[in-house]
């Protein structure tokens, strides 16, 4: 893939685009990742007259483009559980996690799978519509949130804070938590998602904020896709990764953190996958990551079957 951006005003960004099939794509873009334009002259203009993997070649470049706007200019261009800085990032502060920190966030989706193996309750249960128990994907939002200190932030931080019309070191200024009110959790919180913001997972120290419920996906009577959510998310922005699992024995804890953290290593091989690009090396690795991948990687003929096996393999991408 090779990209060239070609120009750029206050709303949209131009980018061009040549795919490993060595075809121009001009797409253009705006600031928040919506493709606006998109022209090439290497496959039919009509998608339902194009080869499967044609299609999917121009949806490569469409992920590459936004992807690399991103990188070099620095927009919101990718939806952040789309990322692989982001996914990675995601990675990384589940490693830094204390073994009861890991437990608190992560206990719950152990016991679930392990209720398929074990005589032991299920947090959630499953769905009605679900025919086949062990068909089920089960998704857990994750959210980052800035270490401060770590990052180097704290001035930023204050800066911020004032302008959002916060003490920084008094916090919202009561002690009992009954006296804060709407307005002081809508001022911390659009505090947090702009401090947030401004953070490149490459180089900012993240942890674990919050995760969501266990969502449950199965495929319903039609044979789609379906997931049911878990209630109302923790926190209102993007979540920065999701993981997806199926109902494979999770082992003892420290299995379970490998576990996830090879989990994850595949999800970032999907995102450079998915984009025409060979992953960085210590994320050449075979076994199930994202679920949408899993059935790309089953349905089509460019890419290698690589969510097949688990374990720490080298891919032949």
């Amino acid at each position: 893939m090779n990209p060239r951006i070609t120009g750029e005003n206050e709303s949209l960004v131009g980018i061009s685009v040549i795919d490993n099939n060595d075809v121009e794509h001009l797409i253009e873009m705006k600031k928040d990742g919506d493709i606006s334009g998109h022209q090439q002259d290497g496959y039919d203009d009509d998608p339902d007259r194009r080869t499967e993997d044609e299609n999917e070649h121009v949806n490569q470049a469409r992920r590459f483009a936004r992807y690399h706007i991103y990188r070099e200019r620095g927009y919101d261009t990718v939806e952040r559980a789309e990322n692989p800085a982001y996914v990675n990032a995601v990675r990384l502060a589940i490693q830094r996690l204390s073994d009861a920190e890991f437990e608190r966030y992560f206990g719950p989706l152990r016991q679930q799978l392990r209720s398929h193996h074990e005589d032991i309750d299920r947090p959630i249960d499953l769905p009605s519509g679900v025919r086949a128990p062990d068909a089920v994907v089960y998704e857990l939002d994750v959210w980052l949130g800035v270490d401060v200190p770590e990052s180097g932030l704290e001035g930023r931080a204050r800066d911020l804070a004032e302008a959002h019309g916060l003490d920084y070191d008094d916090g919202t200024g009561v002690t009992n938590p009954s006296d804060v009110t709407e307005s002081d959790l809508a001022n911390w919180e659009a505090f947090g998602d702009h401090l947030v913001d401004l953070a490149d997972p490459d180089d900012l120290e993240l942890d674990v904020a919050a995760v969501s419920g266990i969502h449950v996906g199965y495929p319903n009577a039609q044979g789609k896709h379906e997931v049911q959510r878990a209630d109302r998310p923790p926190l209102d922005r993007e979540p920065n990764a999701t993981l997806e699992l199926m109902p494979a024995e999770p082992g003892p804890l420290e299995e379970f953190r490998a576990y996830l953290d090879h989990h994850l290593r595949c999800q970032v091989r999907d995102c450079f996958v998915g984009m025409g690009l060979l992953p960085p090396e210590a994320f050449r690795v075979i076994g199930f990551g994202k679920f949408i991948y899993a059935r790309r990687y089953d349905h089509y003929d460019l890419y290698p079957q690589l969510h097949l096996r688990d374990g720490d393999h080298t891919a032949a991408i």
